[in-house]
């Protein structure tokens, strides 16, 4: 297990490199591409695909490991949310490409311009999306470069052998109706409209996504950490309906009187069939940034990319879901407000001597006690951020037992950190000092919540796109010549995933970005951060809501954000 202290990761053991490098030779290719990637591009992904950790030691949940058997040795893109824990973990076999910086080239180009002519980089096609796959077969092709699939003879799976963590088996259950708001029939009746509707016809969708099929059939999971999924796959056809490809021993007798006569199981390994019958049909639709390029390849490149009318629809809550994810709120409100209460007094007694201090997993262990005492609470809904001074300037920094920092009362400190309950899907971010801030901190503490003020307060015309919205959060840091290295706001799912889209608020637009319409939700997290410093990072989750404005020109829309979340910002850190 990896371990952190302040400022610093360390690096978990990996593989052995050497022994890899002989099994890419063998199957005669110069480069071999490890992503964080599962079938379903997934962001959480069960420990058994958990291959780019393994590899390289790297644990952040976005990043791609490229192996060669070149001079050129190893490589790791990843963006600057995760820089510098790349830094602590990877081992010096890698050099870091800082992905984003305008003399970095993306992997592409570097396979491209770093290869001869005449090489081979191979690929497992079930982990790399079929848009992802094409764009690098193309620019591979120009260069005379070869793009191979491995799979299923994956060389990292054949070396990590038995020591592979086994697929998960996690019981697939009913979501109530109360909580859907929605019954399957009436979901799947719509994306049959849909695909009717859509110009030109469609007479099939697949639906990779896990927290789509989760959603378009009113079922939930625990097959993945912190996110509330199954491993399985869907497709709605305008003839035959719902179909579902899952392991048979996640579906028992209540699962499948819930799913009826109108969705067809499938075994998950039927997957790549049915996409190469669908096909040979025709009017067959995917998101092709999610669907893999195993299956897009059994399709014979039959597969129409679309916006998935699932996401789109799963995006905007209905009403029984904005009753649960307010009530989740209140609930998590009340927990998150008590534990800081107890914080800055156990922070205090500790300076002073009357009780043991307090760590950065203590903190997060108490957080996750008072949580549980909630009605419906399920599990948290991704690793808790808690990280003080240069340990919060580490975007997703997670603490370990036995080498994380104790909190004191000479730096910020950090919580990042969310819930699943039954009904709803939390994630709140405080920044709190409990000693006496610099001018500097609360300096910067001021500019990242003018920012925050700023996009909750604003009013915009309906179907307005994240992107446009994004400069709002930045412009109070801008002012003072300082920014952040990621996004703004991000999609939360009602008891699913806690980063979904196809909403979103940063400085780039989204593949199928969705503009922001009534009933949609977002994040709303500015922040700023000091390399060996502290980091400072205040969200609230929003529920998109019509404003009212005095007019409505050319008669449009204009929607606001109201805020649902509940916990108290530290004033001592604004800068009066």
């Amino acid at each position: 297990p990896r371990s952190e202290r302040a400022g610093e990761v360390m690096a978990p053991p990996t593989c052995d490199l050497d022994a890899l490098v002989e099994l890419l030779k063998e199957a005669q290719v110069s480069a071999f591409i490890v992503g964080s990637e599962d079938s379903h591009m997934s962001e959480y992904v069960p420990a058994c695909h958990e291959r780019r950790a393994y590899v390289s030691g790297f644990t952040g949940s976005a990043g791609t490991a490229l192996i060669t058997t070149t001079e050129h040795g190893h490589m790791l893109w990843t963006d600057g949310r995760y820089w510098t824990q790349a830094v602590a973990q990877l081992p010096a076999s890698f050099t870091l490409m800082r992905a984003g910086e305008p003399t970095v080239p993306d992997m592409e180009d570097w396979l491209a311009t770093s290869l001869p002519a005449g090489s081979r980089v191979g690929v497992d096609a079930r982990f790399l999306s079929a848009n992802a796959a094409m764009k690098l077969q193309r620019r591979l092709t120009q260069a005379g470069v070869e793009l191979v699939a491995l799979d299923p003879r994956n060389p990292v799976d054949a070396l990590w052998g038995a020591a592979r963590p086994a697929e998960p088996l996690g019981a697939a259950t009913t979501h109530p109706l109360e909580l859907a708001g929605e019954p399957v029939g009436a979901k799947v009746a719509a994306v049959q409209a849909a695909l009717s509707s859509a110009s030109p016809p469609a007479r099939c969708v697949l639906l990779p996504a896990l927290d789509e099929v989760a959603w378009l059939l009113n079922v939930r999971g625990a097959d993945v950490d912190f996110n509330p999924v199954f491993l399985a796959y869907a497709a709605v056809d305008v003839d035959s309906g719902a179909h579902l490809f899952v392991d048979p021993r996640k579906v028992d007798d209540a699962l499948r009187a819930h799913l009826g006569e109108g969705v067809t199981l499938h075994a998950y390994d039927a997957f790549n069939g049915f996409v190469a019958e669908a096909a040979a049909r025709g009017g067959l639709q995917a998101d092709l940034n999610v669907l893999n390029w195993s299956a897009y390849r059994a399709a014979g490149g039959g597969v129409t990319d679309a916006a998935s009318v699932v996401a789109r629809s799963k995006a905007v809550k209905n009403a029984a879901e904005l009753r649960g994810i307010r009530e989740a709120h209140v609930r998590d409100g009340a927990a998150l407000t008590s534990f800081l209460a107890w914080l800055e007094r156990a922070v205090a007694a500790a300076a002073r001597g009357e009780r043991e201090p307090v760590t950065e997993c203590s903190a997060s262990e108490e957080l996750e006690r008072r949580r549980a005492r909630m009605a419906g609470h399920v599990a948290p809904s991704f690793p808790t951020i808690a990280g003080y001074g240069p340990n919060g300037a580490v975007i997703h920094y997670r603490p370990e037992e036995g080498s994380c920092a104790t909190i004191g009362t000479d730096a910020p400190f950090l919580l990042d950190s969310g819930a699943q309950y039954r009904d709803g899907t939390t994630d709140i971010t405080r920044t709190l000092h409990f000693g006496d801030p610099t001018p500097h901190e609360r300096a910067c503490f001021t500019r990242v919540l003018q920012g925050h003020v700023a996009l909750a307060g604003a009013v915009f015309p309906e179907h307005t796109l994240g992107s446009r919205l994004d400069a709002l959060a930045r412009t109070a840091l801008w002012s003072c010549g300082l920014d952040y290295n990621h996004g703004t706001g991000h999609g939360v799912g009602a008891f699913l995933n806690v980063h979904e889209g196809p909403q979103g608020i940063g400085f780039r637009k989204r593949h199928h970005e969705m503009g922001f319409v009534e009933g949609m939700t977002t994040s709303n997290e500015p922040g700023y951060y000091e390399e060996g410093g502290f980091g400072i990072r205040i969200e609230n989750i929003c529920v998109c809501v019509p404003a009212e404005t005095p007019h409505r020109f050319a008669g449009r829309k204009f929607l606001g954000f109201d805020t649902v979340s509940f916990a108290p910002i530290q004033l001592k850190m604004v800068d009066a």
